[in-house]
């Protein structure tokens, strides 16, 4: 299975747990200050343990993204340093029909 990571934007708490919370039908997403990526490995495989995931697949997209973007990241980790200390990055995990699911449940609301 093929899975995808996205990193979102910067978010405030409340709209982060809104996020979190709305994740059972979609991506689960989480929010991530400092931005590093033993975090986000570690959150990755919790995240594929509640989902019944191909953990090995989902270290490999974790880390591949990581590698791939790393001038993206690197600029996100900046962005991160001029944001008030209670943003975090936000970072969707899931299935192609993960994020299928919560780009039609955006349109339908």
């Amino acid at each position: 299975m093929i899975y995808l990571l996205q990193f979102c934007g910067v978010s405030d708490p409340l709209q982060l747990f809104y996020l979190e919370q709305s994740s059972g039908q979609g991506p689960a997403f989480a929010g991530f200050r400092p931005f590093q990526l033993d975090d986000l490995l570690g959150w990755a495989l919790e995240a594929a343990g509640g989902r019944g995931w191909d953990r090995e697949a989902i270290q490999a997209t974790v880390v591949d993204a990581w590698l791939e973007r790393a001038e993206a990241i690197r600029q996100w980790q900046l962005r991160l340093q001029s944001e008030p200390e209670d943003r975090r990055l936000v970072a969707g995990l899931g299935t192609q029909r993960d994020w299928e699911r919560r780009c039609e449940a955006m349109l339908l609301a």
